[in-house]
């Protein structure tokens, strides 16, 4: 008689499928963002076992979208606040989850608009965060320049 191997769930799979099922800790991004044009994001869920997943997002606000994007599963708090601390670098502070929605989303969707990609590593942490749908309020933002892409080389 044959038995059954477990499948272990990998970090991607159970980001993909769970993630959203976490509640929603603690958000941060830099206070500076809209006059650099570029916002750094954090977002962590909290896993019953006092465990975190985070999301890590770089969001270029006048043209890119999210040009880079990195997870961290089931980590412990002392992790999440030395992640935090690292990042304070940029003057981080602690936001709401609908601000960095709109900013991460908003983003994206003003960077396809001119033909330019997100991440491929966004694929995986944009399940960390909510869908984009109207349950969310929608805060209006303003991307790119004067509404128009700004390329800084």
């Amino acid at each position: 008689m044959k038995q059954k191997k477990q499948q272990q769930i990998t970090p991607e799979n159970y980001i993909k499928n769970f993630a959203r099922s976490l509640p929603i800790d603690k958000c941060y991004i830099n206070e500076n963002w809209q006059e650099f044009g570029m916002a750094s994001i954090i977002i962590t869920r909290k896993h019953k076992t006092e465990k975190y997943t985070i999301g890590i997002y770089l969001v270029d606000t006048f043209a890119l979208g999210t040009k880079d994007s990195f997870y961290k599963f089931h980590i412990d708090k002392s992790e999440v606040d030395e992640i935090v601390e690292k990042a304070n670098e940029a003057k981080m502070i602690e936001t709401d989850y609908v601000l960095v929605h709109n900013i991460i989303y908003g983003a994206n969707a003003f960077a396809e608009e001119h033909d330019f990609k997100t991440c491929k590593d966004f694929n995986i942490s944009q399940y960390i965060l909510e869908e984009d749908t109207e349950d969310i309020e929608f805060i209006d933002i303003e991307f790119g320049k004067d509404g128009e892409p700004f390329v800084i080389f």
